[in-house]
C-alpha cells in the first residue's frame, strides 16, 4: 500500500460489508420507551388529549387554504417521488442489499400498522383507542397512518443522514403527509406522532437486525490522514479493538510507535452506551457519554493534553482528525511502564509515594481519571507514576475526586495490603483526603477490573475502612454515600407509592369532596388540629427526657415542626435523626451523646408505640366476658417466627449486619439510658412525651372520624392507626405518602365504616398531621437557622 507522500505498510483483516451498529440498538431502546411512554399516558389522560387535539386543530384552522393546498400536493407527489429517489439513489451508490431492506421494511411496518390497529379498534387496549382516533360517522379514524409508518421505515433502512438532496426532500414530504393526515382529519395529533415513532423504531430494528451498509474507511485511508496531519508513518498494523469499540491500530514510525484508535459511525455508541447506563445507575463518578464523534475527539484529546501540561505520563494525542463524514482518529504517543497489577507486592515505598504523588497532583488541578484500577495505574522506567489509558473529566466536582482517590487506594490495598495503602496516601494526601474516601469505598464506585479483584478478596474494602478510620477514628460509624440513582428502595418507592395512590385516587372517585366537606363537623375537625399539635409537643418532651440538658421547649418545639418538613424531602427517620442530633449539639451536647439522645428518643416511642399496640390490640378483641382469645393463626405464627429469626442469626451476614450496625448503636444507646434512669424528671418527661405523641395520633384520627359521622370504638381505629403507621414506615416515601392514606382508609373501611366516610376521614386526620405543619415547619427551619439553633 501507498500513501500520498510515501509508502506504509499496512496489515489489516477485511473490513466487512455489514455491521451492527451499536447506536441503532440504543436509538431503538429510546424510541420504545418513549412510544411506550406516550401511549400509556394517552390512556391515562385521555380527557387531556382530548382537550390538546381541540386545543391544536383550533390553532391551525386559521392557516390559508392555499398553504392546506400545499401540503396537500407535497404530500400526494412526494409519496411517489420519494421511495423512486431512495430507491434510484441506493442503485446509483452500489447497495441493491441495502435497497431490498430498505422495501422489506416497508412492508413489515405496514403489517405492524395491521396488527396494531385491529387491536387497539378492538379495546384490546385499553383507551388509547379514544386518545389515538376520533369518531366518524361510522366507525373511528386509524390509530396509525401507515403511509407515515411505512415511509418513516423505507427512509431509516436507507439511511439517508448525509445525502445533500434526499435528506430534506425526506423532511419536507413527511412534514407534508403529518401535516395533511391531522388537518384532514384522518389521524389525530398523537396518532401522527406515534406513526413517526413506530416507523422509526420498525426501521430500526430492521437496521440492527440485519446490519447497516459498513462505512468504515480502510486503514490505507487512516494513514494518509495521519501522514497529513504530521505523523511519519511507515507501517500501520491492526490489533484488537478496545473496551470502547474503537478500532485500535499500532502504528511505525521512524522514532517510535504509536497507538492509533478510530472511533467509526459503525462502532460508535459501544462506549457511550455503557457511559449512559453507568451514568444513569450512579449519580456520581461517570464520565458523560459522547453524543457525537467530534465531541467525543475533541474530549479525548484535551484529556490527553491536559494530563501532559501536568507532566504525568500518560498516553500524548499526536494528531486528531477527521477521517471522512462518519469517522475521527487519534494518534497517541503510550508511555513506556508496567502496570500496578504487575508489579503487585514488589512495589517499595518511594514508588507507592510517586502514585500519591501524581494523584495529589490531579487532585490540586481538579482532574478526575474516573478508572484508576490495577490496569491503568503504572510506574515508568524511570520510577515516575502515571496512567496508561486517558480518561474522566477536568474541573471535577469534589464527590468524583473523592471517588477517585477511593479507587486508587483499593488498587494499592490490591497491590501492596491495605496497612502499606492507607500508610503511604496519609503521608503524601493527608488524613483529610483519605478520610473523605472512607464512605466511598464500596463496589460500585470501583472499575469493572477492580471489582473483578474484588470478588477474590471481599474482605478488602471492609479491611480498608477499619485501617483510616484507625489512623482517624471517627465518634460515630461512617455510613456509605449512595452512588445508585436506582435503588432497590427507589423502585419500591415508586411501585409502591404508585399502587397506593391507584388505590386512593379509587376511593376518591367515589365521593363528592364539596359536599364532604361541608357535612364534616368543625368541632370535630377542630379537635383534630389540637391533637395533631400536641403529637409535636410529646416529640418535644421526649426529646427533652432524653438528654441531662435543660432545653428551651418553644425551640425544641420549632425542631420537631423543622422535622415535619424535612419529611418533604428525605424519609421521616433519616429527617428526625439529623435535625435532633444537630439541634442537641447547638444546644451544647457532645456529638456522641446527641447521637445517643436521640437514640433514645426513639427508643421511648418504639416502646410506646408497641405498648399502645399492644393495649389497643387487646382492647379491640375484647367480648362481652372481657376475654381475649388470640387467633389460632396467630399462635401458630409466633414460634415459626421465632424460628425464623433464630436461622437467619446462623447466616454470617445476617450475623456480621448485626454486629457491624446494631451492636454499636445499642452500645452507645445503653450508657445515655442509664444516665436518664438516673433522674426521674427527665424519665417521667421521656415516658410522658412518647407517650402523648402516639396518644395524640390516635385522638387525631379518632376525631376526624368522629367528624364525619363514624362511632367505631376508640381501641379499634386505634389499632388502623398503627397498622398505617407501619405500612408508612415500610414505604419509603416522604412521609408515608400513598402508603398511609390507603392502609388507613382500608383499615377503616374494614373495621365498618363506609368508604366515603373513611377516606374523608383520612384526608381530615392527614391534612391536620402532615400538610397543615409543613409551612409552619419551614418557618420554623428558617428560623432556627438564623437563631444558629441548628
Amino acid at each position: 500500500m501507498s500513501s500520498a507522500q510515501r509508502p506504509v505498510e499496512v496489515l489489516e483483516p477485511p473490513i466487512p460489508d455489514r455491521v451492527r451498529r451499536p447506536a441503532d440498538a440504543l436509538k431503538l431502546g429510546f424510541v420504545l420507551v418513549v412510544l411506550v411512554a406516550s401511549l400509556a399516558l394517552a390512556d391515562v389522560a385521555v380527557g387531556t388529549t382530548g382537550a390538546l387535539e381541540q386545543d391544536l386543530a383550533l390553532a391551525t384552522s386559521g392557516l390559508p387554504r392555499i398553504l392546506l393546498q400545499l401540503f396537500s400536493w407535497l404530500s400526494g407527489i412526494g409519496v411517489v417521488v420519494l421511495p423512486l429517489a431512495v430507491g434510484a439513489d441506493l442503485l446509483v451508490r452500489g447497495r441493491p442489499v441495502q435497497l431490498v431492506h430498505a422495501l422489506a421494511a416497508t412492508g413489515a411496518a405496514a403489517l405492524v400498522v395491521l396488527g396494531l390497529s385491529s387491536l387497539i379498534l378492538a379495546g384490546r387496549l385499553g383507551d388509547v383507542v379514544f386518545a389515538l382516533t376520533r369518531p366518524l360517522g361510522e366507525g373511528r379514524t386509524d390509530p396509525f397512518d401507515a403511509v407515515i409508518v411505512s415511509m418513516v421505515a423505507l427512509l431509516t433502512v436507507a439511511d439517508i443522514i448525509g445525502r445533500k438532496w434526499i435528506a430534506p426532500l425526506a423532511v419536507v414530504v413527511i412534514g407534508s403527509i403529518a401535516v395533511t393526515a391531522f388537518l384532514s382529519g384522518a389521524s389525530t395529533a398523537l396518532a401522527v406522532f406515534s406513526s413517526l415513532l413506530l416507523g422509526w423504531a420498525v426501521g430500526l430494528a430492521f437496521r440492527f437486525g440485519f446490519g447497516a451498509t459498513s462505512t468504515r474507511p480502510p486503514g490505507v485511508v487512516i494513514a494518509d490522514a495521519l501522514i497529513a496531519a504530521g505523523v511519519p508513518l511507515v507501517r500501520l498494523e491492526a490489533v484488537d479493538s478496545d473496551h470502547a469499540g474503537d478500532r485500535r491500530y499500532r502504528g511505525t514510525t521512524s522514532s517510535s510507535p504509536v497507538d492509533v484508535q478510530v472511533m467509526d459511525r459503525d462502532t460508535f455508541g459501544l462506549a457511550s452506551g455503557r457511559r449512559l447506563l453507568r451514568l444513569l445507575r450512579l449519580r456520581q463518578g461517570s464520565t458523560r457519554p459522547g453524543l457525537t464523534l467530534r465531541a467525543e475527539l475533541e474530549h479525548r484529546t484535551l484529556m490527553g493534553l491536559t494530563l501532559a501540561q501536568a507532566r504525568i505520563p500518560a498516553p500524548r494525542p499526536l494528531a486528531a482528525r477527521e477521517v471522512g463524514p462518519f469517522s475521527a482518529v487519534i494518534a497517541f504517543l503510550n508511555p513506556a511502564g508496567t502496570p500496578v497489577s504487575e508489579l503487585g507486592a514488589d512495589l517499595d515505598d518511594a514508588q507507592l509515594a510517586q502514585i500519591w504523588r501524581m494523584h495529589a497532583t490531579l487532585l490540586r488541578l481538579c482532574v478526575a481519571h474516573r478508572g484508576l484500577g490495577p490496569d491503568i495505574v503504572m510506574l515508568t522506567d524511570d520510577g515516575r507514576a502515571g496512567v496508561l489509558r486517558i480518561g474522566g473529566d477536568i474541573a471535577a466536582d469534589e464527590l468524583t475526586l473523592r471517588i477517585d482517590t477511593a479507587q486508587l487506594l483499593t488498587t494499592v490495598g490490591l497491590a501492596v495490603g491495605v496497612e502499606r495503602a492507607v500508610q503511604t496516601a496519609t503521608a503524601e494526601l493527608g488524613e483529610d483526603a483519605v478520610a473523605r474516601a472512607l464512605p466511598l469505598l464500596q463496589p460500585i464506585a470501583m472499575t469493572p477490573t477492580t471489582r473483578a479483584a474484588l470478588k477474590e478478596d471481599k474482605t478488602l474494602l471492609g479491611a480498608l475502612r477499619d485501617e483510616i478510620q484507625r489512623h482517624r477514628p471517627v465518634e460515630e460509624p461512617v455510613e456509605p454515600i449512595e452512588l445508585r440513582r436506582v435503588t432497590l428502595r427507589g423502585l419500591v418507592t415508586v411501585v409502591g407509592g404508585g399502587v397506593a395512590a391507584y388505590l386512593l385516587l379509587t376511593q376518591l372517585a367515589q365521593i363528592d369532596l364539596p359536599k364532604v366537606i361541608a357535612s364534616a363537623s368543625q368541632g370535630w375537625a377542630l379537635a383534630t388540629v389540637v391533637f395533631a399539635a400536641l403529637t409535636f409537643a410529646g416529640a418535644s418532651l421526649a426529646l427533652s427526657g432524653s438528654i441531662n440538658l435543660k432545653l428551651r421547649f418553644v425551640r425544641t418545639y420549632m425542631t420537631q415542626l423543622a422535622v415535619a418538613f424535612s419529611g418533604l424531602v428525605a424519609p421521616a427517620a433519616i429527617g428526625n435523626i439529623a435535625l435532633n442530633t444537630r439541634y442537641l449539639q447547638k444546644a451544647g451536647a457532645d456529638p456522641a451523646v446527641a447521637g445517643a439522645s436521640v437514640g433514645v428518643a426513639q427508643l421511648a416511642q418504639f416502646t410506646s408505640y408497641f405498648v399502645l399496640l399492644v393495649v389497643s390490640g387487646v382492647l379491640a378483641g375484647t367480648g362481652p366476658r372481657a376475654s381475649f382469645t388470640p387467633p389460632v393463626a396467630l399462635v401458630a405464627a409466633l414460634p415459626i417466627v421465632v424460628l425464623l429469626f433464630l436461622a437467619l442469626l446462623a447466616v454470617p451476614r445476617a450475623r456480621r449486619l448485626i454486629t457491624n450496625r446494631i451492636v454499636p448503636r445499642i452500645k452507645t444507646v445503653v450508657p445515655q439510658v442509664l444516665s436518664v434512669l438516673q433522674h426521674p424528671r427527665k424519665l417521667a418527661q421521656l415516658l410522658i412525651g412518647a407517650l402523648l405523641l402516639d396518644v395524640s395520633f390516635v385522638a387525631a384520627l379518632v376525631c376526624a372520624t368522629r367528624a364525619f359521622g363514624a362511632t367505631q370504638p376508640v381501641a379499634a381505629i386505634a389499632v388502623v392507626y398503627f397498622a398505617g403507621a407501619i405500612i408508612g414506615s415500610a414505604v419509603p416515601t416522604p412521609g408515608g405518602l400513598g402508603g398511609i392514606e390507603a392502609a388507613m382508609s382500608a383499615g377503616l373501611i374494614a373495621i365498618g365504616v363506609d368508604g366515603g366516610t373513611a377516606v374523608s376521614s383520612v384526608l381530615l386526620y392527614r391534612l391536620a398531621t402532615y400538610w397543615l405543619p409543613i409551612p409552619f415547619g419551614w418557618y420554623s427551619l428558617n428560623r432556627l437557622q438564623k437563631l444558629r439553633a441548628i
